[in-house]
């Protein structure tokens, strides 16, 4: 008998160690911060060259101080979010958006031909600063890749930066980290006095558009559009708010002319 009860024990002691192991993120707690910062953010430019040497980015200086006034409110009004955030426009009809290791970001201008105001756009960037703020892009690599491969990227190894952001252009992150980003990026909106139901809105657009050929990638990499527009507007039901225009009219057809062209 004394045997039995001492069996039982153990099984309830074992039983418990095993099910607080379980808890712990072991990704995050001892293989993610093995990247330093500086070796993020050496990733994060590699990556960037890379699109650069294959895609057309638009870099002329009255487009690129339309979307630096718009990050800029976005950034200024949220402490927590990196402040070093680069926002990258890709000439492309493809309707997508992601975040990069090194706190990039890369928007494709169909997305923002798709925009009907800059509310719309300013909820897309700020899903992907909470992305970066909230560390999924380098858990989720971490998961996916390896450490040990995801820093050969830093010596610019041409094939693991392509599947990184094959990795990060197709595919979702976890419904748990949307739903996470999608609150926290709620959360920038309205500290910075930019109307999230704008972000709403664009999600519930996205959802209309699902047969269209330019909106497959960011139907594969942020699934459940209608859902989360539901979540977004039940989260901003009870805020009281006064929220103010982004930019100015000029300045946003400026942005959307150079995006159609």
């Amino acid at each position: 008998m004394k045997a039995i009860i001492q069996l039982s024990v153990l099984l309830l002691l074992f039983g418990g160690a095993w099910f607080g192991l379980s808890r712990i993120d072991f990704v995050e707690r001892f293989r993610l911060y093995d990247i330093s910062n500086k070796t993020e953010q050496k990733i994060g430019d590699a990556i960037v060259k890379t699109i650069k040497q294959t895609e057309h980015m638009i870099a002329d200086d009255s487009t690129t101080a339309v979307i630096t006034k718009i990050t800029n409110k976005l950034l200024f009004a949220n402490r927590n979010i990196p402040h070093a955030t680069i926002i990258h426009l890709v000439k492309s009809k493809e309707i997508n958006a992601f975040a990069l290791p090194g706190n990039h970001i890369i928007v494709y201008t169909g997305l923002i031909e798709h925009c009907d105001s800059a509310q719309e756009l300013c909820g897309v960037l700020a899903h992907e600063m909470a992305h970066i703020e909230l560390r999924h892009v380098m858990k989720r690599l971490a998961g996916e890749v390896g450490i040990a491969v995801l820093a050969s990227a830093t010596t610019g190894n041409s094939q693991v930066i392509n599947g990184i952001l094959k990795t990060l252009s197709s595919t979702a992150f976890e419904r748990s980290q949307e739903s996470a980003a999608d609150e926290a990026a709620v959360k920038y909106l309205v500290h910075a006095q930019i109307n999230p139901a704008g972000f709403a809105g664009f999600m519930h657009k996205i959802d209309t558009l699902i047969a269209q050929p330019e909106i497959m990638e960011w139907i594969s990499t942020h699934p459940n559009s209608k859902a989360r527009a539901e979540a977004i507007n039940q989260l901003t039901a009870n805020i009281r708010q006064t929220y103010m225009p982004v930019v100015d009219f000029a300045d946003w057809k400026l942005l959307k002319r150079a995006a159609g062209q």
